[in-house]
């Protein structure tokens, strides 16, 4: 920790500054964009399509957006002294707040496309005191918004400015990042992104702008009846309609993967990870297409590693590592992304700057009780029968087929069974899950906070347990958890796990 008392006195005459000017723009481009859609309902409907008013109404709006966020924009300034930053906003109840340097935990940057083209960013302050960012200065010159950052992580380091604005660092070579995804593999990421994200926006927009399409858009027959070769159609063989619509299920698989492509090369564009040393040791992560994001995450933040994969990734050695963390970022996510899509080679380097070892080869792995999938299987199978008997007598006879469902359900429950594992080391636990979704979580031991053994009314009869494991940053919805085991071998990891927690001193 930094002698507090060795630093400067904190310099109040350090001007008060506005946001840059053409902030009004971005914030008024952001609203009226939100209400385009009331001007077409106003001219298709309230208007008759008169023009006119038509245009009145956007010229009103327009000038009402535009005044409102420059009076905004004018009443919100900001300070940056020797060790704060104080923001002041507010049109008509005004907000006057100071953030220590001493609390900011990140410092963020985020560019979207028409900030990108303008020079303008936007710096996101987050103290760690829960949901997401404290503090934000939405238009900076990119300048500004760097020095700004800087600023704030010389002042972390105890670095200081002297009187020719120029600090105490040394001025080091850019070193190769620990790593970094060319357009080939954004490609192969997006791969394993399977999304149907396309179609429903494409969904969304055709069902709000429904008064634009013509009568019967949404119904087949009317398609089918349009069609000029109506005849020739019905003449087919069984075998050609099984293909076509082979043909377009395929057609929407293939939607699948456009979709899941485009979204990731969106998201990781020009993905970076490097070392930074400025301030507190740490990763600097920047990727993005249309919305350019450059965030710091420190290296004694991170609580645990996550590999993410599945079972056609595994197979090409495929792996997603992301780290739980104390930082949250402006989606309010908690586990963030440091190699999207690498092989352990690469990721192994990336852990070793945490502290956090991949499992060895000869480590061996703990299966739960076979509990977890026959259970599941049974109340399934059941579930599945009471509703295929129900539909079946009261519906159609054909929906006595919904039986069948149970095969699917117990295999999966099956599988799921035989990745849940888990295995304790004396620095760190290992807990896999899922089949399809396969997720390796690795805790380090001196992160631990709480461990609870908690058992279900189902859980009783077969002396059976689910231990959670608690860690700051983790997520309170998927919290890390081991399922079905015996309740004296949960009772005997829980004290393993606090014995070997309150052993180990901690490295932060």
């Amino acid at each position: 920790m930094n002698d507090i008392s060795t630093r400067p006195v904190p310099d109040n005459s350090a001007p008060f500054q506005r946001l840059h000017p053409l902030s009004i723009v971005l914030k008024s481009m952001g609203t009226l964009g939100q209400n385009v859609f009331a001007i077409l309902i106003l001219h298709f409907s309230l208007f008759d399509q008169n023009i006119v008013y038509s245009m009145l109404a956007a010229l009103t709006l327009i000038t009402l957006v535009f005044g409102v966020t420059t009076l905004i924009w004018s009443r919100f300034t900001y300070q940056v002294t020797t060790r704060e930053i104080r923001i002041k906003s507010g049109l008509l109840n005004r907000n006057n707040r100071s953030i220590s340097f001493d609390r900011i935990q990140d410092v963020s940057l985020e560019q979207k496309l028409v900030s990108r083209l303008l020079g303008l960013a936007t710096v996101a302050l987050e103290t760690g005191s829960g949901g997401g960012e404290d503090g934000q200065l939405d238009a900076l010159a990119r300048t500004d918004a760097e020095k700004l950052r800087d600023t704030i992580r010389d002042y972390k380091a105890g670095l200081t400015i002297g009187n020719d604005g120029a600090d105490d660092k040394p001025v080091t070579a850019d070193a190769p990042p620990l790593f970094a995804m060319d357009n080939r593999r954004i490609f192969i990421a997006g791969l394993f992104k399977f999304s149907f994200v396309l179609l429903a926006i494409l969904g969304a927009l055709a069902q709000n702008l429904d008064f634009l399409l013509p009568g019967g858009f949404f119904n087949p027959r009317s398609w089918i009846d349009a069609f000029p070769e109506q005849d020739t159609i019905n003449g087919f063989s069984s075998w050609v309609r099984i293909g076509g619509a082979l043909a377009a299920i395929l057609s929407l698989v293939m939607i699948g993967f456009i979709s899941g492509v485009v979204r990731t090369f969106v998201r990781e564009y020009g993905f970076r990870l490097d070392r930074v040393d400025s301030g507190q040791p740490g990763f600097r992560r920047r990727r993005g297409l249309f919305t350019l994001t450059d965030m710091v995450m420190p290296i004694h933040r991170v609580q645990a590693a996550i590999l993410q994969t599945g079972p056609v990734r595994a197979r090409f050695g495929w792996y997603h590592l992301k780290f739980t963390s104390l930082a949250g970022d402006a989606g309010g996510e908690t586990d963030h992304s440091a190699a999207p899509c690498a092989s352990l080679t690469e990721i192994e380097p990336i852990l070793d700057e945490c502290a956090i070892h991949q499992a060895r080869a000869d480590l061996m792995f703990q299966w739960v009780n076979s509990a977890f999938w026959w259970r599941r299987a049974i109340i399934a199978s059941l579930l599945l029968t009471s509703i295929a008997l129900g539909t079946g007598l009261l519906v159609h006879s054909g929906l006595f087929a919904i039986i069948l469902l149970g095969a699917p359900v117990s295999l999966i429950s099956y599988l799921n069974w035989r990745q849940h594992q888990y295995a304790l080391t004396d620095s760190q636990i290992y807990v896999r899950s899922g089949w399809w979704r396969r997720k390796l979580t690795i805790l380090p031991l001196r992160k631990i906070q709480t461990v609870d053994v908690s058992q279900s009314p189902l859980d009783h009869p077969l002396n059976l347990a689910t231990v959670t494991i608690g860690i700051a940053g983790g997520s309170p919805v998927r919290p890390v958890m081991i399922k079905n085991i015996d309740f004296d071998q949960a009772m005997s990891l829980r004290n393993r796990l606090i014995t070997q927690t309150t052993n180990i001193p901690t490295a932060d």
